[in-house]
């Protein structure tokens, strides 16, 4: 067994894939010994708003629960697990979800006839971060020599979860370093960053359907949507921090600033030895993108709407939401109706995606919560 579980992680590391590839390969081993083994799925944990939330999976007949999410204060079962660090086995979930039992969760893995489960949380170090699901169709199956052999692959699935996840936070730490060093967080307004995270995801949630995002592309766009504007640690104080308008040369000077950011995210996922294909491509397309309009009046490119990769689409809405939304130094927050008519003006004159407008409008009481939960101090 140790030789089968070292041969797959090397199988499995060094190639470049999404981390739901690597689940599916995964799962595709597991069920060449037992094939009931029809679901793995891991969802991850947002400890800013105690949400858990479906991020990668793998089903034997290709269906996916997308965009779920639930606060964990309302489920007390999983709850317990996280306090106690231990597994639970579900062996008929017919009989245990009876009644006042269920969730969205139970419901969907009824409706798809998933009758027995396997829910192991991952910690790292001390710290909750996610669950992994083992589901099958069938009742009691998840008998002591099944778990002894899951648990090898619970591992490994652990271990690639929680490694893709620090790749991922190392860039971020990077970036983050050198956008403090520069003084860029004294020119976002307080929570702007949070906001704009909060915001990207509310609108890639929304288009998920759409478009056939992944879980795994809609956290990705919420992770990446802050760095948008990494590249201004290159543009020098005299036209960054200048109080007036901007000359013409000052407007050129200041537009580097996106062909700046994607270099410095080539060099750091070259130079931290990351593999992270999908995941730098979402980061490098919101970093080159964000300032790009579908008429072509954009920058650096003048690419048109079919042009813009959606992700940039997405934070560039984030990004003008927010802006109008809130007070800056040289303005006063507009109203919500006002934005509202800009953005719709926007959308008609061909800028803006009318579909991830048309998602972020009409999640109002959620879009409104993240307004005022990552308000701006006082």
């Amino acid at each position: 067994m140790q030789t089968q579980t070292v041969q797959t992680t090397n199988s499995l590391s060094m190639t470049k894939m999404d981390l739901s590839a690597r689940l599916a390969k995964l799962h595709e081993i597991i069920r060449g010994r037992y094939d009931f083994i029809d679901r793995v799925s891991i969802a991850l944990y947002d400890a800013k708003t105690d949400l858990l939330k479906t991020f990668v999976s793998s089903d034997s007949t290709q269906t996916a629960l997308h965009s779920y999410e639930a606060r964990i204060s309302d489920v007390p079962s999983l709850q317990k697990l996280i306090h106690s660090r231990q597994s639970r086995i579900v062996q008929d979930m017919d009989i245990t979800f009876q009644g006042n039992n269920s969730s969205t969760h139970t419901d969907w893995l009824h409706h798809q006839r998933f009758l027995s489960s396997y829910t192991i949380p991952i910690f790292n170090g001390n710290t909750f971060v996610a669950f992994l699901f083992f589901d099958s169709r069938k009742p009691n199956v998840f008998q002591p020599e099944i778990l002894a052999f899951l648990d090898v692959f619970a591992d490994l699935a652990a271990h690639l979860y929680l490694l893709e996840m620090a790749a991922v936070k190392s860039l971020i730490n990077t970036v983050h370093l050198a956008t403090d060093f520069a003084r860029i967080r004294d020119l976002e307004t307080g929570n702007h960053l949070d906001r704009m995270a909060k915001y990207s995801r509310l609108i890639a949630r929304g288009v998920a359907e759409r478009y056939n995002l992944s879980d795994e592309f809609i956290e990705h766009v919420h992770l990446f949507a802050p760095l948008h504007d990494i590249g201004k640690v290159g543009i020098p104080d005299r036209v960054l921090l200048k109080s007036g308008k901007l000359d013409v040369n000052e407007w050129d000077t200041m537009h580097k600033h996106v062909e700046l950011g994607v270099k410095m995210i080539d060099q750091m996922v070259d130079d931290l030895g990351l593999n992270l294909d999908s995941a730098s491509a979402i980061m490098r397309n919101i970093v080159a993108g964000h300032h790009e309009r579908g008429d072509g009046s954009g920058y650096p490119l003048g690419l048109t709407l079919e042009q813009i990769p959606l992700e940039a689409r997405i934070v560039a809405i984030a990004d003008v939401y927010d802006a109008l939304s809130t007070a800056r130094p040289y303005k006063t927050a507009w109203t919500e109706e006002d934005v509202i008519t800009e953005l719709q003006k926007e959308v008609a004159a061909g800028r803006l995606d009318a579909h991830c407008v048309e998602a972020l409008l009409n999640a109002a009481e959620e879009r409104l919560e993240i307004q005022a939960r990552f308000a701006d101090p006082v």
